[in-house]
């Protein structure tokens, strides 16, 4: 009976672990899926996909105009939970990008995007 119950004992703990662990996301990226890479529009309100990443519980979003090597302004740096949201922007050329992350590491910014939005006059 002793060996049932440490047996039983050991057999929940191992498998209740699998909720705890949190797997290294420090080689790991998502796919960024849209708005594709230089995009030009006329449109403020920019829908922004990104792919899912198994281990990751939510995900950071960065938005800079007019890139990350000469960031004039950061507009967002936020963990998000959703892999679609809709952004509201004014007219100008921006930087996006979004890494993994989950409690124990975050993953990398692979790739970024750009994208300009013009005033209706200016095309």
């Amino acid at each position: 009976m002793k060996r049932l119950a440490t047996g039983a004992f050991i057999s929940l703990i191992l498998c209740s672990c699998a909720d705890f662990i949190e797997y290294p996301l420090e080689e790991e990226h998502v796919e960024l899926l849209a708005p594709t890479d230089g995009l030009v529009t006329t449109d403020t309100a920019l829908p922004v996909w990104r792919g899912p990443h198994e281990d990751a519980k939510y995900y950071r979003l960065q938005l800079v105009r007019p890139d990350f090597e000469q960031a004039e302004q950061l507009i967002a740096d936020s963990v998000v939970l959703a892999n679609k949201l809709t952004l509201e922007l004014e007219a100008g050329d921006y930087t996006w990008r979004v890494r993994p992350e989950n409690d124990g590491s975050v993953g990398l910014f692979k790739e970024e995007r750009t994208l300009r939005i013009h005033k209706d006059e200016e095309q």
